[in-house]
């Protein structure tokens, strides 16, 4: 048996949601790789019946993993349409969801979240295990926070990294100026209270 390269560890590592019922496994999956929808859309998608799915997309909503994010307009009517928290695209990424994917409808639907298209581009080279742990950190907020991408960053930095593998998670956040920065500062301020440490 062939070991699994950098590139397939993604689509191999599952994870196991909490809990979660399989009729909002499967929401969240298909919302993952499409753009955003209405309840009766994704229950045609799903071929499933409407009462489950409704039922389904307000626990999902509750448990902060997908959110309203326009609606669609027929008939005079108005009718929701929901896509993933930051939360929920972590969840479908140790799912096996592609981040480019999520990255092309996060660009699309909220182009000023500059921080998890940072994230989403990042995924690619982080280990499994810290990703394990963004979902951790986030889980119950729905949102990615800076601090939470503090501590992801600095996770992986413990990590020992192929140096191509490092060079790309760099060249990466360098694309994100502001971003890139505030974290340098960060690193910065850890290194100085640990020099502290040592000396006392």
């Amino acid at each position: 048996m062939s070991k699994p390269t950098k590139s397939e560890h993604m689509s191999k590592f599952k994870f196991k949601s909490d809990n979660l019922h399989p009729l909002q496994k499967l929401i969240v999956l298909n919302l993952a790789e499409n753009e955003p929808r209405t309840i009766n859309q994704t229950v045609r998608a799903l071929s499933k019946s409407y009462k489950p799915a409704w039922i389904a997309f307000h626990s999902l909503e509750k448990k902060k993993l997908i959110r309203k994010t326009d609606v669609k307009r027929y008939r005079g009517r108005e009718y929701p349409l929901f896509w993933l928290t930051d939360e929920g695209m972590m969840m479908a990424m140790l799912e096996g969801v592609s981040p480019a994917i999520l990255l092309d409808e996060t660009k699309k639907l909220f182009p000023d979240r500059k921080m998890v298209h940072c994230f989403l581009e990042l995924v690619p080279y982080m280990n499994q295990i810290v990703l394990r742990l963004a979902y951790s950190s986030v889980k119950g907020g729905g949102k990615l926070e800076f601090k939470d991408m503090a501590t992801i960053i600095i996770s992986q930095a413990g990590i020992p990294m192929e140096v191509e593998n490092l060079e790309k998670f760099v060249a990466v956040f360098r694309k994100y100026p502001e971003e890139y920065q505030k974290l340098r500062r960060l690193i910065q301020i850890v290194i100085d209270q640990l020099k502290r440490l040592k000396s006392d």
